[in-house]
C-alpha cells in the first residue's frame, strides 16, 4: 500500500466504515493511531465544539485515513 493523498476521503461515513472493516473500536483505533478518543469521536462526527460553542468542521486528516486503511487491509 502506497500513500496517495489525492485519494483523501475525510467523510465521517468513510472513516467509520474503515473502523468496521478493521474490526476495531473507536477506543482501540485511537490508541493504535496515537490520538485521543475525543479526537476520534470528532472525526467520526465531522465536527467539534468551537470557541463560541458552535460546531466547527473537524475532518480526519489523510494520515488518519491512511493508517485506518492499513489496519483495515492487514492480513
Amino acid at each position: 500500500m502506497t500513500p496517495d493523498a489525492s485519494k483523501h476521503d475525510p467523510r465521517p461515513e468513510y472513516i467509520r466504515a474503515l473502523l468496521q472493516q478493521a474490526g476495531v473500536s473507536q477506543r482501540q483505533a485511537a490508541t493504535l493511531l496515537g490520538i485521543s478518543e475525543r479526537m476520534m469521536r470528532y472525526y467520526l462526527a465531522g465536527e467539534r465544539p468551537g470557541p463560541s460553542g458552535q460546531a466547527v468542521p473537524c475532518l480526519a486528516p489523510y494520515t488518519v485515513q491512511y493508517a485506518l486503511e492499513a489496519l483495515a487491509h492487514r492480513p
